[in-house]
């Protein structure tokens, strides 16, 4: 027992430090692409509402999560990321949102269901450490492009409106 504490402990603090790790690495490095902090809000919005939503979808199955699934899911953000990260360099190129998301969603959707389809596939294994990560995982990637789908557009066509009238 004292021995299982002990490899608790220490994959809490590794989990915590591997998600923060991720964090900086990630914005690090949009800062330095973008330029721009309103884009990278955008991102961790994005990534922050995927978040949210897959710890309450999985609230829904579980009364609780292991530690190890959040840890991991450090990983999940470098996938989450490309979602926002794909509409907002897109609709830079493009004349509006619509022609941008018109021609970047059935890529993302595509791409989207083949990575929730790999993480399912943990599901019917009889870990319930890797079943939580299948959820945990799928949940915030489909939350993540529902959001960037279905509210992004909104707030980058009223950002390109007000930089229209502005300049």
């Amino acid at each position: 027992p004292s021995i299982a504490v002990g490899n608790a402990t220490q994959i809490k603090e590794d989990s915590i430090i591997s998600v923060l790790i991720a964090a900086v690495l990630i914005l690090t490095l949009m800062f330095v692409v973008f330029k721009d902090v309103r884009n990278i809000v955008f991102i961790a919005i994005s990534i922050l509402w995927g978040w949210c939503f897959a710890l309450g979808v999985l609230s829904l199955f579980r009364n609780d999560v292991s530690l190890i699934v959040i840890g991991i899911s450090s990983i999940i953000l470098g996938i989450a990321v490309n979602y926002p990260l794909h509409l907002i360099t897109h609709s830079e190129h493009t004349s509006s949102i619509k022609q941008a998301l018109r021609e970047i969603i059935s890529p993302l959707i595509i791409g989207n269901i083949t990575t929730v389809g790999a993480f399912m596939a943990l599901l019917p294994l009889e870990s319930v450490a890797l079943q939580d990560l299948g959820l945990f995982s799928s949940f915030l990637l489909i939350g993540t492009i529902v959001f960037v789908i279905m509210f992004l557009p909104h707030v980058l066509q009223k950002r390109n409106i007000i930089n229209c009238t502005d300049g």
